[in-house]
């Protein structure tokens, strides 16, 4: 019975520091930062990711047409789901801000059903600023026809730069 309890206790002990793991500095520009309810951070209460932190993440290419445009584009980006494992996410609400203060808010299980991602490329070419960049949320609307919607669509910000997780 000693040896169940000193093993369940070890294994928790393990699980707990491989959580809270500390997240490598940026190289580059920050252009994203995640806040709240995270345990991986670089200073305690920030994860900071540049452009090729985010590259190293889960990604997936979205190929289609926004209300925005008239043609087909294609979308690469990391899956918003992976940046949230990245920080050890344990919040359910997710506020995404952008550069001019405009948010939407979701419920995890939203991000979980439908694994939007945050574009950093268009066709591959990287989103600029005035292009809908540093990182876009694009839903796959392609894959999911009740994402068609104005509610749905109107969720995908763009100049994304910020997540804050309760």
């Amino acid at each position: 019975m000693t040896q169940w309890i000193i093993a369940l206790l070890t294994t928790c002990m393990v699980a707990f520091s491989v959580a809270a793991a500390p997240l490598p500095q940026p190289e580059g520009p920050v252009i994203l930062s995640v806040t709240g309810n995270i345990q991986n951070t670089q200073d305690g209460k920030t994860a900071r990711f540049d452009l090729a932190q985010l590259q190293a993440l889960q990604s997936d290419t979205f190929t289609l047409q926004t209300r925005w445009s008239d043609d087909i584009h294609s979308y690469h980006g990391p899956l918003l789901s992976a940046v949230l494992d990245s920080v050890g996410a344990k919040g359910e609400r997710l506020r995404l801000t952008a550069l001019n203060d405009y948010s939407v808010e979701f419920d995890r299980h939203y991000i979980d059903k439908y694994e939007p991602i945050m574009a950093w490329n268009e066709d591959g070419k990287r989103l600029s600023v005035r292009e809908k960049g540093p990182l876009w949320l694009i839903l796959p609307h392609h894959k999911f026809a009740e994402l068609n919607g104005e509610l749905h669509t109107g969720r995908m910000i763009w100049q994304l730069t910020k997540i804050e997780i309760d």
